[in-house]
């Protein structure tokens, strides 16, 4: 992203709207947000909009201001950003029941040799890999990329 005013992809757009969500629950605003964490005001919210794509060290910090900020309930233990994985594996099993295909991309990873980042990812029934980036952020977009090219490629043979 080089303009101002440019537009994000859908993933920075997706992963933008995700920072939001996250920040409002935990009922901070961006200036409050900002006092918190080592980013501007102005940073988090090109961050939330998708202007621009938010390195893995943002997305850490909003997951741990979330789950320090979500009070707890009575008897129970404090709230794990990941619960809502639950919910969406329901769905994606449901969608993967309706004959949509499955799609998996796991968490980036540091290569044997450590100078890049892979990131694995699997079309259930076309084709699986990894996607290389000089960073996590990198990776996973090279991953979300070759997903949506496999799929657009398996569209237009239908």
């Amino acid at each position: 992203m080089s303009s101002r005013g440019e537009q994000g992809n859908g993933a920075t757009t997706i992963v933008g709207a995700r920072l939001r969500q996250l920040r409002e629950e935990s009922g901070l605003s961006l200036t409050a947000l900002a006092a918190r964490v080592p980013y501007s005001r102005a940073a988090l919210g090109h961050y939330e909009t998708g202007t621009r794509a938010a390195p893995s060290e943002v997305i850490a910090w909003y997951e741990r201001i979330h789950s320090q900020s979500v009070p707890a309930l009575p008897r129970t233990r404090r709230r794990d950003p990941r619960a809502a994985d639950a919910a969406l594996a329901t769905a994606i099993a449901a969608a993967h029941r309706a004959g949509h295909p499955l799609i998996e991309i796991g968490r980036p990873h540091q290569g044997d040799t450590g100078t890049g980042y892979f990131c694995p990812f699997r079309i259930d029934g076309l084709v699986e890999g990894e996607a290389a980036g000089t960073d996590p952020a990198t990776a996973l977009h090279s991953a979300l990329r070759a997903v949506s090219i496999e799929l657009a490629r398996t569209v237009g043979k239908h």
